[in-house]
């Protein structure tokens, strides 16, 4: 145990370290706070981009639900890479110029600077959606690191791991802002890879396997269940794959996500992009099959008798499979001490990279959007002591939310946050860049349509079917947007967004008028 703590301590150092190290920087300017001055790399973009994608639900949620279903959960990983590609491939260098152009440091700032005639509407409702799901999202990756440090540390009560990892992050974002968040995440993102690649491929060793998964897998009493991977494409079943939270469905959520949305706004250039991208897939390949392999490997040692995991056959609700401890019982049981220690660090790197981007976004949505622009408090909303109270908030909130160690993160993250998130910012952010015919009020219908229906739909559709809020409100929040554009008046937006830009960015201007 000592092995295993000093390993997990020094982790946890190294990142307070980086954080210290890069917070140096982070009281020069608000764009320095909010979006590193503009001058990151497409190693430190993708890296932190994608690290803060995957957060807990990966190493714990995703992995509990491949224990609990089988084969079949690898059906995710299409839909991640598919997100993955189109981010980077086709929403990250137009949003990258645009934003420059207009001189924005938050996706509601570049909303309504793309639509000035409603800014502070667009501003309002977006730090609401921002809020109301950031907040959740946060809390979400604080109940993870409860259950992990739980897992780890026997009597250690989850209550006293939710105040460790809360405690962590807010250390090194409250000092150090955006560029602390994305150097951390670099280093988590680089951890979190190695483990879940190392990771599998130790358990199989230990195993006779994949024909020891296969057996064990088959073993449990579920007539096949677990090793069925083929869905039923015909009827309900083909919609429920498609919509699904399971498949295809959250993928919808990826061009709304301002954690990762912020990564493109703050490259150095939209060239970086395409770089940005093969780097991001690849390590989405690597993260999200590793994670799901982990948790057909527990599952086949559960039913095959190890003491390790049996109990977690029966630790979900009335008695169903919950494998989120999976990841870390396994490492405990089969790894050599420094290798366990490693594997917990990995699950809070997991859980710090997103907490970390999304305490910067809540923050940001608070001081710069709310008070600097909507009420017009310049000199409070960009005062650096107000982005890290900002941040100080967001987080104490959010630990005061999952003091119920009950949490369901897989369920949590997905139903609430990523959902609220990919509808509210999505269809309104890829409309602004590619549709020349958006116009404001299209935007804000758009706003509230996918922040009300992915809320709504969770709450009402009971259906014989799974059809995952985030593609139904995703899509409502697209149509709504087209259909109230198509009536406002096109010749008043174009002139407005023109006035904007060149008042957002002088040096533009007198470059046109040079030219």
């Amino acid at each position: 145990m000592t092995i295993f703590i000093l390993a997990f301590a020094t982790y946890t150092l190294l990142v307070i370290g980086v954080g210290l190290w890069t917070s140096r920087r982070a009281a020069d300017s608000e764009a320095e706070y909010f979006l590193a001055g503009r001058k990151l790399g497409p190693w430190v973009t993708a890296l932190s981009a994608s690290a803060s994608s995957e957060s807990g639900w990966v190493t714990l949620g995703l992995v509990g639900w491949a224990f609990a279903s089988g084969v079949s959960a690898f059906w995710i990983l299409p839909a991640v890479l598919l997100g993955f590609a189109f981010n980077w491939f086709i929403l990250a260098g137009p949003l990258r110029q645009q934003s420059g152009e207009l001189g924005a440091v938050t996706v509601p700032d570049y909303l309504a600077k793309r639509f000035p005639a409603s800014a502070s509407t667009i501003r309002v409702l977006g730090v609401i959606i921002i809020l109301s799901a950031m907040t959740l999202y946060v809390a979400a990756q604080f109940a993870a690191a409860g259950k992990a440090f739980h897992a780890a540390f026997d009597g250690m009560e989850y209550f006293w791991g939710v105040l460790i990892g809360a405690g962590m992050v807010l250390f090194y974002v409250v000092l150090g802002g955006f560029r602390a968040a994305c150097w951390t995440d670099l280093l988590q993102g680089l951890l979190m890879v190695a483990v879940l690649v190392c990771l599998p491929a130790w358990l199989l060793l230990s195993g006779d396997g994949l024909d020891f998964v296969r057996t064990g897998l088959a073993a449990a009493d579920d007539g096949g269940a677990l090793l069925q991977f083929w869905p039923s494409l015909t009827g309900a079943a083909l919609i429920g794959f498609v919509l699904g939270s399971g498949a295809l469905g959250v993928g919808f959520g990826y061009s709304g996500q301002p954690h990762i949305l912020v990564r493109f706004m703050a490259m150095r250039d939209r060239r970086d992009a395409v770089v940005g991208g093969v780097i991001s897939i690849v390590w989405a390949l690597f993260v999200i099959t590793g994670a799901i392999t982990v948790g057909l490997i527990a599952r086949a040692f559960a039913e095959t008798g190890a003491d390790w995991a049996v109990p977690m056959l029966t630790a979900g609700a009335e008695g169903a499979p919950d494998g989120e401890y999976a990841l870390i019982a396994a490492a405990g049981a089969l790894l050599p001490p420094v290798f366990g220690g490693l594997a917990l660090a990995a699950i809070l790197a997991a859980i710090a990279s997103t907490a970390d981007s999304q305490l910067v976004v809540g923050a940001s949505a608070v001081a710069a959007d709310l008070l600097a622009r909507v009420l017009g408090w310049t000199t409070v909303g960009r005062s650096p002591w107000v982005h890290r109270v900002c941040v100080l908030g967001v987080g104490l909130v959010a630990v005061a939310l999952v003091m119920d160690e009950h949490i369901q993160i897989y369920t949590y993250v997905l139903t609430y946050g990523w959902a609220i998130l990919g509808a509210g910012f999505g269809p309104q952010v890829l409309l602004a860049l590619f549709w020349k015919r958006a116009t404001p009020w299209g935007c804000v219908a758009g706003l509230a349509t996918g922040f009300l229906v992915a809320i709504v739909w969770k709450q009402v559709w009971d259906g014989p079917i799974e059809v995952y809020n985030l593609p139904m409100a995703f899509i409502s929040a697209g149509i709504v947007n087209i259909l109230v554009s198509l009536i406002m008046p096109i010749q008043v937006q174009e002139e407005t967004t023109k006035t904007a830009k060149l008042g957002a960015n002088p040096m533009a201007s007198s470059e046109r008028r040079s030219g």
